[in-house]
């Protein structure tokens, strides 16, 4: 659940402010969040999938009824909407909704949206025989776009349906997760946004479905997929039928939404070339501003487009928080912290990958964690992974910048996750990067940036201004010049290590 950014309005004090729909299709259900134009979330709903897949009995086929999102989704605003009532002043206050969801899954429609097959999800591999000669007929496009079809990406789904249900191909139009939603709200599906469409086989640059896709693949499909549009853009109004079923007022904006990952950084607080924004959970997931296109040969680099031809990479490591409950299960965080920040800086070099593998900023198989020189002292240990996570990500912005070719712009670090609660561990991770560090109020993750597009498509005029007025600072940590300079040392210290494990950058 979203936690309040501010105070929740009262019932005796409805708010006069303009109201924001939110909605996240997770993978496994869907939040949904009403947020004024002054960033204050009225309240929030969580509706779980009634199920996750439908079986089928070819092995890696993985499918799902559509009126499953559906369903959770109407019913998880329907909940919203009753939960604000009392909290605005007028129903005429609630301006727009928009919807962001995971790319990856296929929805086979006719020209009216009406589904012909099941979803086929992301997870799903019966595009695997398409891959090799997506790839190959898209070799210049791949290199353009700086990856590499898979077997989850939808165009392989599509060239499935081609080959599999030829009959059916011929009337069929094809439309992702939140193409469904949005088509549901306001009629007619015939929209998708770049993020969103990328591993469909969107040109990122050119702003099209290219070429390559009906004269070298001969899939004929692209008078068949949705219009291109970039997010925050108007793409109809919240139709009648819509308004019975979610509670949502007739006519209201629907704005075009994005990929979760893109609504996720947007509700971040970054914003400025070299801005970093940082969630640390069970790995490490960074998205960085960046001045040009990045392109990943290895692919694990992911690309995105925001508003201005403006664009952010996303990685994730498999280093992150783990090793609490990996390496001190059944112990107090809290209690140890207290104890480890007082041995910090430690000359105990930590590696703290709990998970064998790793694939930022470097990609192996095999690598594993380690804390050297090794001890047996609980509070060392734990010192030395709270500074090493640090380390770690420092050596993950080395990286970043690196392949961003981002050189004298060093931007500042926005942190989410639940242990960017630690005023501690934030100002030890402001010291070791160098980089002002900060925790913004209530971190809302993919439904908050939602709801902020859906507030710059209909209120704000730019998202610039729709950040100035709806994110707002709890916390700036600033680095500790004295422990920056230890921490240059120890850091290099690191790097020497992680190179004799043959961990190199």
């Amino acid at each position: 659940m979203i936690h309040d950014r501010q105070s929740i309005m009262s019932d005796s004090n409805p708010t006069s402010d303009a109201v924001f729909i939110g909605v996240h299709l997770a993978a496994d259900r869907v939040r949904s969040v009403a947020v004024t134009e002054h960033g204050e979330i009225l309240a929030d709903a969580d509706t779980p999938y009634a199920m996750l897949f439908n079986p089928v009995t070819v092995k890696g086929q993985l499918e799902l009824n559509p009126e499953v999102w559906w369903d959770a989704t109407r019913q998880s605003i329907g909940q919203l909407i009753n939960k604000i009532r009392p909290l605005v002043a007028s129903p005429s206050l609630v301006k727009a909704v928009s919807v962001c969801c995971q790319p990856g899954a296929i929805l086979t429609v006719d020209k009216d949206g009406t589904p012909l097959l099941p979803v086929i999800l992301a997870a799903d591999n019966r595009g695997a025989d398409y891959v090799q000669s997506l790839n190959y007929h898209g070799l210049e496009h791949c290199q353009r776009m700086g990856f590499q079809f898979k077997a989850e990406s939808p165009l392989a789904k599509i060239a499935w349906v081609k080959e599999n249900q030829p009959e059916l191909y011929e009337n069929a139009f094809f439309i992702h997760q939140a193409d469904y939603i949005i088509g549901r709200l306001k009629g007619v599906p015939d929209t998708t946004e770049f993020s969103i469409a990328v591993k469909t086989g969107c040109d990122l640059l050119d702003e099209s479905w290219p070429d390559w896709i009906d004269y070298d693949m001969h899939l004929g499909v692209r008078d068949r997929l949705p219009r291109l549009v970039h997010l925050g853009e108007k793409v109809g109004v919240v139709s009648a039928k819509a308004s019975s079923a979610t509670g949502l007022p007739a006519g209201i904006a629907v704005i075009m939404g994005t990929a979760s990952a893109t609504a996720s950084f947007l509700a971040s607080g970054a914003r400025k070339l070299g801005d970093i924004h940082c969630e640390l959970h069970g790995g490490m997931t960074i998205s960085g501003i960046a001045a040009k296109m990045v392109r990943d040969p290895h692919g694990f680099v992911q690309v995105y487009k925001l508003p201005g031809k403006v664009w952010f990479t996303s990685v994730e490591s498999n280093t992150g928080t783990e090793w609490i409950k990996g390496w001190f299960a059944g112990s107090s965080f809290n209690e140890l912290e207290a104890a480890a920040q007082k041995l910090l800086p430690t000359t105990y070099l930590a590696y703290p990958n709990v998970k064998k593998g790793e694939t930022f900023p470097f990609v192996s198989a095999s690598a594993e964690g380690f804390i050297s020189p090794a001890t047996d002292n609980r509070t060392a240990q734990f010192a030395s992974c709270l500074q090493g996570t640090a380390l770690f990500e420092r050596y993950c912005y080395q990286k970043l910048d690196r392949i961003s070719e981002v050189k004298e712009t060093r931007g500042d670090v926005y942190s989410g996750g639940e242990h960017s609660a630690s005023d501690s561990w934030m100002q030890c991770r402001a010291d070791v990067t160098g980089r002002v560090n900060y925790r913004m109020v209530g971190h809302g993750g993919a439904a908050f940036g939602t709801a902020m597009i859906a507030a710059m498509g209909s209120f704000f005029s730019s998202l610039e201004d729709t950040a100035e007025a709806m994110l707002s600072t709890e916390s700036v940590f600033f680095p500790n010049s004295e422990r920056t300079a230890q921490y240059n040392e120890l850091y290099a210290g690191f790097c020497a290590l992680m190179e004799e494990q043959g961990y190199t950058i």
